[in-house]
């Protein structure tokens, strides 16, 4: 027997009719004016400091998917090789090449 047969799954509601939507949306639209209204300065003021956060933790993000240094946690395979630079007409011959 599976445990999920033993448990009926409840009645689906029907969505609301589009009127009260719509006078949900209006609600939202009017709370977020006057919340923007009202409030603006205390949000406006935490806004360097949001953004400064957010630099942040978007650095810390971009640096989650690579490793620094060298550090490897895997010994057993032989570290990657370098490719050859490629290769640049427009040097000089001979002297030093970076």
């Amino acid at each position: 027997m599976n445990h999920h047969d033993s448990h009926p799954s409840p009645p689906s509601r029907a969505p609301a009719p589009w009127w009260i939507r719509l006078a949900f949306l209006g609600f939202l639209a009017i709370a977020g004016f006057f919340l923007l209204v009202e409030h603006g300065a205390h949000l406006f003021g935490a806004l360097p400091y949001l953004l400064i956060g957010a630099f942040f933790a978007l650095h810390l993000g971009m640096h989650a998917g690579h490793r620094h240094g060298g550090h490897r946690h895997d010994k057993t395979q032989p570290p990657p090789s370098n490719p050859a630079p490629p290769a640049d007409d427009d040097r000089p011959p001979g002297g030093h090449h970076h």
